[in-house]
């Protein structure tokens, strides 16, 4: 399913939408929750009616933080130690933030302000994931390219809907690797099913590889050569190094050629210095 694709350890979620369904972002992420059993306690989002007013976006940050002072008992600075049952199984209380779509957010809030917000959301420890909707051609802004591309910096995982079966995901790790895979997609009536493009993944042993396939193929384009040919071989087999090089024995003679400055006074070496 989608699900266990979208909703796992990375925070900020974005999702280009390439097929035009902001009408049921909130829908279709809300779904996507409830699937991995995430109930509604757990999901917040801002009202529409809203956006206008800055106090709404700080009105949620606080909303977290508060209902996490109004649950806790003992230390009121270890907001991480409250516990919140989720599908049976008690954790810490964190929420699930789906934003409206970016087109809405713009109509509003300046870029920076936006960038800040998610920014914010993401540093908060009382949430857990952050959903942003994103459909490049409702984007009204002369600086919506850019804006989209602040949007997938900030995000560790992108869900690209390309076409009604075909999607892509790319997912930043903690470590710093990064994924890019693309999936058949095929709706019914009760989920979404995602098939991987490249095949299912195999659980049995590799197969040893034979002596001919451990030699890699020059490709056609490369311009570095590693291979030899039979002439090259031979010249290279008949090369002789300097270090390889000999050399026949013969007397060693020391000749000395005087310079003109040279003093060779054998009667009186010291009369140079006038004692």
């Amino acid at each position: 399913m989608l699900s266990n694709l979208l909703v796992t350890k990375q925070k900020v979620v974005l999702i280009i939408d390439e097929l035009n369904r902001e009408r049921i972002a909130l829908r279709f992420i809300d779904s996507l929750l409830h699937e991995q059993g995430q109930e509604a306690g757990t999901i917040k989002t801002l009202p529409i009616g809203n956006l206008r007013h800055v106090s709404s976006y700080e009105a949620l940050l606080n909303e977290c933080g508060n209902n996490n002072n109004n649950n806790q008992s003992g230390d009121a600075a270890d907001f991480k130690s409250v516990p919140v049952t989720v599908a049976g199984v008690t954790t810490k209380a964190e929420y699930n933030v789906i934003l409206p779509t970016l087109a809405d957010l713009l109509c509003y809030q300046t870029p920076a302000y936006i960038f800040s917000f998610i920014n914010r959301l993401r540093r908060s420890e009382h949430v857990r994931r952050v959903f942003i909707w994103a459909s490049p051609q409702h984007l009204q802004h002369h600086h919506a390219q850019y804006i989209l591309a602040g949007c997938e910096y900030l995000a560790e995982l992108i869900l690209r809907l390309e076409t009604e079966t075909l999607l892509s995901l790319i997912s930043r790790k903690p470590g710093g690797g990064v994924s890019n895979k693309r999936y058949s997609c095929q709706v019914t009536k009760t989920e979404f099913q995602v098939t991987p493009l490249d095949g299912p993944a195999t659980t049995g042993s590799p197969k040893q590889p034979s002596p001919e396939s451990e030699q890699t193929a020059e490709p056609a384009s490369s311009t570095f050569k590693i291979e030899l040919d039979e002439d090259e071989v031979v010249a290279r087999n008949a090369l002789t190094l300097p270090y390889e090089r000999t050399s026949e024995p013969a007397e060693g003679n020391i000749i000395y050629t005087p310079d003109a400055d040279d003093d060779f006074d054998d009667e009186d070496p010291d009369e140079d210095l006038c004692i």
